[in-house]
């Protein structure tokens, strides 16, 4: 049984989404404001990895653009409460 991870931020709750994820790559995921957004958590790493993305679709591709990265969480947090309202 896979675990499942809920992260909150001030306006947002992302959580995983188990047809993308499984136990060395985790993607939690979040809608606000009609927007799509992705925490990429890369378990490979010591310490693990966190990237954030935007995205959208085009027809039937999936784009993503890297909005922000670093190996803390709490790093990635404080960039979604200060720059995605």
């Amino acid at each position: 049984m896979k675990q499942e991870m809920i992260l909150t931020t001030e306006k947002q709750v992302f959580v995983t989404d188990p047809d993308e994820s499984d136990k060395n790559i985790e993607n939690l995921v979040t809608e606000f404001n009609t927007n799509l957004y992705r925490i990429k958590i890369d378990r490979t790493l010591k310490p693990p990895y966190y990237e954030l993305f935007h995205e959208w679709k085009e027809g039937r591709r999936v784009l993503h653009n890297r909005l922000f990265a670093s190996g803390k969480l709490e790093k990635v947090v404080d960039f979604i409460n200060l720059n995605i309202q």
